[in-house]
Formats: C-alpha cells, structure tokens, sequence
C-alpha cells in the first residue's frame, strides 16, 4: 500500500511540491524530494514499532500538515497497526466525543497546541510529541520490511464530515483502498495524464489515501494545496502548471475566477467529489484550460460507499448540456452509475420503485467501509447484512438508468421539488455569489448567499431570475465566513436553518 508505493519510488523522482512546512522533512523552495519523505516514514515505523504499535491496534493521528500527516500514516500502517485520521480543524472536545468508548486505541500522535490537549481525549494511550519523534526517528535505522495484512483487514480509519452531529469514524479495508486507487490510476492512464497532479483535498480524508496511492501508482508527483487562498493558489498553479486537478467543490468555486488570469491552462482533466458541483463552476474552469477537449469529472459518493455515479463534462459542450439539464428531472443529473456500482431507488418501505419516481437512492459497491468504529447502531441501519448501503440521498432514475440526486433526506424540502435544482439554476444566472443555500423554515423558502469579494446583489435581475420560484422570501446576504462548514467546506444545513430560525441570522419576518 501507500508505505510500499513510497519505498518502490526512483532516487530521482521528480520532487513534490508543498505549499506548507511539515516538521518531518526539510522542503526547499516549496520542493520536497520523494526519497526524504520515503526514509523518514521507515524510520518511523521502527521507532512506532518499538513503542508498541502492531496489527489489531488503533493510534490516532491529529496533525496539521498534509505531509507529516501522510508520513504518519504509512509509518503506523507499516507496523500492521490502523492509524485513525482525525482532521486539524476538530476540536478537543468533538474529538473526544467521537473516540468515546473505541476500543483498541493505544497511542495519539500530536503536535503543538494539540499535543497538550491529548491527556483530555484519550488518557489511557501513550501520547507521541510529533517534533519529538522526528527527532528521536532520524537515529532509528529503517524499517526493514511492512507487516504484511490480509486485504480484509482494517487498513485505515478517517471520519465523516459530521453534517449531523458527532463525526463517524470510517474504517476502511485494504482492499477497498487498493481497488480505488487502481480504478483511478487506471483512468489517469487511460487519459494519458502527465506531470503533476494538484491535490486540494482534506488530507484525513479517504478520498486522499486513494488519490495519493493512485499518483504513487504511477509515480507521478504530486502538488500539494493546502493553502486555498487565491493567492497562494494561483501562483503554485502557475508556476508547477498541473495536467491534473482535484478539490473540494466549494474550493473550486471560490477559484473559478482564477480561469480568466491563465491559472488553470495546463489542467486537461479536473475531478471532485464531496458535494455537488455547480454548472457555472464547471463551465469557468473548462473554459480556462487551454485544452479543447477538457474534462471535468464529477463524482457522486459518499465516504461509505465510494463512488456511486460520475458524470464527464467536456468543454465546448455548455450549450447541450443547458438542454439536458432543461428536460431533466427537478434535482442535479449525477450521471450513469459507474460500472462496479449497483444502484436501487426505493420507496420508505424498502420496495423498488419504477422509473422516474423519486425515492431513497442505496447502493452496492465493492468499495465500501468495513464499519463505523463508533456508531454502529447507524451502520447497522444503513448498511445490513445484505451489503446495499442507504446513501440517505433521494434521487430517481431515468428509463435510460442516469441518475439525479434530489435531496438529502434530512434536507428535503415540500414547498419545491428540489433544493439542488433552485441553487443550480440561481448559481448558474449570478456567477457573483459564491454561495447559495434555499432552506426550508417555518413553511418559507429562504435563499441564504455571499457574494465575491466587490460584488453586489442585483435586486431587478434577483427579481426577474426568481420570478417563477413559489414561496421564495426575499434574499439574506451574509459574510460567507457565517456560513457553518465542514471539514469539506460543505454546508451545515441543519445548523444554518438553526440560524436562521434563531434569529442568529437576520431573515424577514
């Protein structure tokens, strides 16, 4: 796996490039060399593997740069133990409340402020200084050689964004890990992609592991985004040019406008998943790329499940894709099901549904969680013995099988169709918003955005747009820094309509 990858690179692999300073490996003008980076996570694992850390056991991993984070895990995973990823942005506290009663939890790696913390969260596991290991690592002769794991085995655990409540920690096994990051590299051969690959993702989450392993794979050198500051953003794109292109879709949103200063010309194949994407953000990033047949690949997943659906978006076809999207069904098209996924729509009962009707989407896939380490009431309930997985998205299917997410249930609005489908069709008309939420509160509809930085609402072309939309109240303009994310940059809807039913947001009366 990844550990492996690492030590199979060359000498004179092309150096990564990071927009951070890990404290594991010296980086250089923003270059890290591979083989640094391979060493040290060896050294680790002898130093981890003296300590006590071997298959059947848990340590969690709650740093901050994307590559000490990298480097902790392969080290741990290399002893045969599961390294746990917990995101920089949790809290003590939430992070305490997720690890509750995990069995098998041993040590906790730390750094910094959050080092002194780890007596709260998990008093009984040996607490590692991340600095301190470091240093004590570089004496440490290199691991001679990875614990071997059955493909069944846990390989490694992250968590869920925790829209909801209480992030749910995700384990994952070997073989779910491995059969992803093949399916992706098989595609980035198959589309001839060269150079770097640019990664905007959160680095403890899933999608991660697997992108990282697909680019080992290859032996194709990565780009770290871990600043997504325009700024920042724009001069690593300009100056590395990446073919490949993967973020978070609110990112990608909040750097659309970078497509007319010449940022994403060197990028032909552009992926996300997380959360939907919106037509005008896709349509200003192919529109950037110097490539005439330029890809942008959306993903419908979830964690749990990988993924479910995709849906390839070529440049050059915006005006066929407006006529798609006006016969389609209320919600945003998602695409056909990938080929290893299996797709049901069924009613509240549990019964299929025909075509065209709207129902709860679950799925059968080969790349899905082994378990939820601390939720099982909820994986039992979405996820039973008969392997098909209730993703908690309501879509329908068309006669000729593609597939067009609705809502989220615990979103599902009944004054309109589809929540999606009003944000989609509003976002697509003010390319200046760069948010948009409708929330359904106390029997109204309410859109909730933020504007670019310098912009400001047209009321007329507001009015006009909206015209048709029933029950829509007048619209709230908030800093977008107000709006409740997720590690992913999601939305916390429930949180917002909390808000906003609060009074915590000032929506008309």
């Amino acid at each position: 796996m990844i550990y492996d990858q690492l030590q199979a690179l060359p000498d004179d692999s092309e150096p990564w490039i990071v927009d951070h300073t890990p404290i594991a490996v010296e980086v250089s003008d923003t270059q890290l060399r591979t083989r640094a980076v391979a060493d040290s996570a060896a050294r680790t694992a002898t130093l981890f593997a003296n300590g006590g850390l071997r298959a059947g056991t848990y340590c969690v991993v709650w740093l901050e740069a994307p590559v000490d984070i990298l480097i902790a895990c392969a080290a741990i995973s290399a002893t045969g133990a599961t390294p746990i990823m917990i995101s920089p942005a949790m809290t003590s506290s939430i992070l305490a409340a997720t690890l509750h009663d995990v069995p098998g939890i041993v040590a906790i790696v730390a750094a910094d402020q959050r080092f002194a913390e780890c007596a709260a969260v998990v008093p009984d596991a040996k607490h590692y200084d991340w600095r301190a290991v470091v240093e004590e690592a570089a004496g440490q002769p290199p691991l001679s050689k990875a614990v071997e794991r059955g493909l069944d085995e846990p390989y490694i655990v992250t968590h869920t964004s925790g829209t909801t409540g209480v992030p749910k920690l995700v384990e994952y096994t070997a073989r779910s890990i491995d059969y992803d990051s093949k399916v992706q590299a098989l595609l980035h051969w198959g589309a001839r992609l060269r150079g770097y690959c640019g990664v905007g993702v959160s680095p403890v989450h899933g999608r991660s592991v697997v992108g990282i392993s697909a680019a080992l794979r290859r032996k194709a050198p990565l780009l770290f985004l871990q600043n997504s500051t325009t700024e920042e953003v724009e001069r690593a794109l300009k100056r590395y040019r990446p073919m490949y292109l993967e973020a978070h879709p609110y990112n990608f949103r909040a750097w659309q406008h970078l497509g007319a200063t010449g940022a994403f010309k060197s990028v032909r194949f552009y992926a996300t998943s997380f959360d939907v994407i919106h037509p005008d953000t896709v349509k200003a990033l192919l529109d950037g790329s110097k490539y005439r047949l330029a890809l942008y690949a959306e993903v419908y997943g979830q964690s749990e499940s990988g993924a479910i659906a995709s849906r390839l978006h070529l440049k050059g076809l915006r005006a066929l894709r407006r006529r798609h999207r006006s016969k389609a069904l209320p919600g945003h098209p998602v695409g056909s099901p990938v080929p290893y996924c299996k797709v049901r729509i069924l009613d509240e009962d549990g019964n299929k549904v025909s075509r065209g009707t709207p129902g709860r989407i679950v799925v059968r896939t080969p790349v899905h969680i082994s378990r939820y380490l601390n939720r099982k009431d909820i994986a039992a309930r979405h996820y039973p013995a008969d392997g098909w997985w209730d993703t908690g998205d309501i879509g329908i299917r068309s006669k000729l099988g593609f597939l067009t997410l609705i809502d989220r249930q615990v979103d599902r609005l009944s004054l309109a169709p589809s929540g999606i489908a009003i944000e989609d069709m509003l976002l697509d008309k003010f390319p200046e918003f760069l948010e948009l939420v409708i929330l359904e509160v106390d029997g109204r509809l309410i859109p909730i955005l933020s504007l670019r930085d310098g912009e400001r609402l047209d009321t007329v072309k507001w009015a006009d747009a909206t015209r048709e939309v029933e029950h829509l109240d007048p619209p709230v303009v908030i800093p977008d820094a107000q709006f409740p994310r997720t590690i992913t940059g999601k939305i916390r809807r429930i949180e917002l309509r909390d808000k906003a039913r609060h009074g915590e947001i000032p929506v008309s009366a």
